[in-house]
């Protein structure tokens, strides 16, 4: 028995010293790479809302930056690919806390784009019924006199006009933004790194 007893003793174990190539710091845990199919309609997405930004924010000096109608397609080019990666998670999983919470403040962000489209539309459609245009004029009645602007006036009301639809842009492309980081929370290596 004391044989045996001797035997379990604690023997010293070898320290190896790293080597002086190596780094000696604790390994920090990797964050897995997004896969390109999520990457790439957010990053077309998130770069569409800032342009669409920067044109909402030229129409409050009346410019209307008309090259931002080109951004339609592209509207529509990643609405598709969002939705093509949202019909990859499983509808359990966006109820579920345990497989990925949605962070408090892509819930906040969400609800504010929404309530920024609202209130945009409003705005300006209320910007544009203060500068009535022939048919506002005319009323049932056919116009006898043509009805005339001026440049300052037609270019305010371009502008107007530019910025609901610039606003559109904004909400739409930032809402895609979210969705696409939603699949990832919900669908992917990144939902393990959630907490519980």
């Amino acid at each position: 028995m004391c044989e045996r007893l001797r035997s379990l003793r604690f023997t010293p174990t070898r320290i190896v010293s790293p080597q002086p190539g190596l780094a000696s710091a604790p390994a920090t845990p990797t964050i897995p790479a997004v896969p390109l199919r999520l990457r790439l309609p957010f990053w077309i997405a998130t770069l569409s809302a800032c342009a669409g930004a920067v044109a909402y924010a030229l129409t409050f000096a009346d410019i209307a930056f008309h090259p931002i109608l080109f951004l339609l397609p592209v509207f529509f080019l990643v609405w598709f690919l969002v939705l093509q990666q949202w019909r990859r998670v499983p509808r359990r999983n966006l109820q579920s806390e345990i497989f990925g919470d949605i962070p408090r403040w892509m819930k906040a962000a969400a609800a504010a784009l929404l309530l920024f489209a609202f209130a945009n539309f409003f705005a300006c459609i209320a910007g544009t019924s203060t500068h009535p245009g022939p048919a506002a004029a005319r009323g049932s009645e056919p116009p006898t006199v043509a009805i005339s602007r001026s440049a300052a006036e037609t270019i305010h009301v371009q502008a107007l006009q530019l910025r609901m639809l610039s606003g559109f842009f904004v909400c739409c492309f930032g809402l895609a933004a979210l969705l696409v980081e939603t699949c990832w929370i919900k669908n992917g290596p990144a939902m393990a790194d959630r907490k519980i």
